[in-house]
């Protein structure tokens, strides 16, 4: 494995590549220039995966048909043991609970460690894997539910896997065969592990607090928004992932920030239509972009800044089409669509939706973009950002998903 680094005046940026492939990720580009493919639904990891991919491109394939929602569902998580996962289908414009064919019951995450049981279960993140599995990850635990009845299944032998002894983690990816964890680390477990399986440790970091799922050509792509930068991991169609770039840097303090106590999210996303990767921070979103292998830009030229001079986090992204929704950390004001098809990014509709101040997971689909707060999911349009409907349920998580890919037993 061959390492390129470029470095700023305050900032250290690492591409790793595979061995003999000094371009490789231009060269996927090049060989597949027609193939490129996001999550429907994109941004904070939290609407992508195998299960929402959609063509990139507004009027590129979009589908503008008023009844586009009927293929759309919304997974939902809440940081309890009770009624932890819930899923809601699109239907006119409102939301309706789907629940398996057959069953009105609730889906509970079963623990039997003592410390969860004690302290909670923290599930915050959710994604599709292969062999119709669900992945659900909350605190130190992984879980495994079925996708089509949405049971829990023992996973690697165990009720749950703990991740490891301390730390935490809050976002979740399948790549390939891979199951990806994101939280003081970034941790690994094979989809199909053996009873008695461990996570191990498969990239360090400085906390990471968001995630998006995306392929080009032949290529999955996960990125992950760190507390100090960023990575970036792809996997080959049968291959094991391996880190692309990556930035981890304390000290450029212009343009990456902490936000503070209690790790809330940060904003990332990919939009397919223009190959951009946008990494929300403390009054801007950077852009970097797959035709430069992912590499952080050195100047801020690209870098769409607040208008009102940057005084809010910006703590989810949902991009689609070539455009970007951003969600910030505040009350008013806290929606922002971008048109990415200029550098940098140029605002073209605000609005403000009730987040109760504190913003945590988007996703866009075809019609609608919807948003998490502390107390409920809300939804806007996603060309005016006027008010949407909304599901009043505290949320800890949410993923928009395709319905077929989901495979709820009954949803037809």
């Amino acid at each position: 494995m061959r390492n390129i680094f470029s470095q700023g005046a305050r900032a250290c940026c690492a591409l790793a590549l595979l061995p003999g492939c000094s371009l490789y990720v231009n060269d996927v580009l090049a060989a597949a220039e027609a193939d490129v493919v996001g999550d429907e639904g994109e941004g904070e990891g939290e609407g992508n995966e195998g299960e929402g991919e959609g063509e990139g491109g507004e009027g590129e394939g979009e589908n503008t048909d008023p009844a586009c929602e009927a293929d759309e569902r919304l997974i939902v998580l809440r940081d309890e043991e009770v009624d932890a996962v819930q899923v809601y289908a699109l239907d006119n414009g409102g939301f309706v609970r789907r629940r398996p064919a057959g069953t009105n019951a609730n889906v509970n995450l079963d623990n039997d460690d003592q410390n969860a049981q004690n302290n909670g279960y923290g599930a915050t993140g959710v994604a599709l894997g292969g062999d119709d599995k669900l992945f659900v990850v909350g605190s130190r635990f992984l879980y495994q539910l079925d996708r089509g009845t949405l049971d829990q299944e023992p996973i690697a032998g165990r009720t749950q896997l703990t991740l490891e002894a301390f730390g935490s983690a809050s976002h979740v990816e399948v790549i390939g065969d891979t199951v990806l964890t994101f939280g003081i680390n970034v941790r690994s477990f094979p989809v199909n592990a053996n009873a008695g399986a461990a996570s191990v440790e498969f990239h360090t970091g400085d906390d990471y607090l968001g995630s998006t799922r995306f392929r080009i050509g032949t290529t999955d792509f996960v990125a992950a928004s760190a507390e100090y930068g960023y990575v970036v991991i792809g996997a080959e169609d049968g291959e094991a992932p391996t880190v692309r770039a990556f930035l981890d840097t304390e000290f450029d303090t212009d343009r990456i920030h902490s936000f503070g106590s209690g790790l809330p999210r940060k904003g990332i996303a990919f939009d397919p239509a223009t190959r951009k990767l946008l990494l929300g921070d403390f009054g801007r979103v950077i852009v970097m972009s797959a035709d430069n292998n992912f590499l952080f830009p050195e100047d801020d030229d690209g870098d769409f800044v607040l208008l009102d001079g940057g005084t809010s986090d910006v703590t989810a992204i949902a991009a689609r089409g070539g455009f970007a929704w951003v969600l910030l950390r505040r009350g008013t004001d806290n929606l922002i669509k971008l048109d990415l098809s200029q550098s940098p990014p140029r605002s073209v509709a605000i609005g403000t939706v009730d987040t109760s101040s504190f913003g945590r997971d988007l996703a866009v689909g075809c019609r609608r973009v919807f948003a998490s707060g502390s107390d409920n999911v809300v939804a806007a349009d996603r060309d005016t950002l006027r008010p949407a409907g909304q599901i009043p349920v505290r949320p800890s998580g949410m993923r928009l998903v395709k319905r077929e890919d989901l495979g709820l037993e009954g949803d037809d």
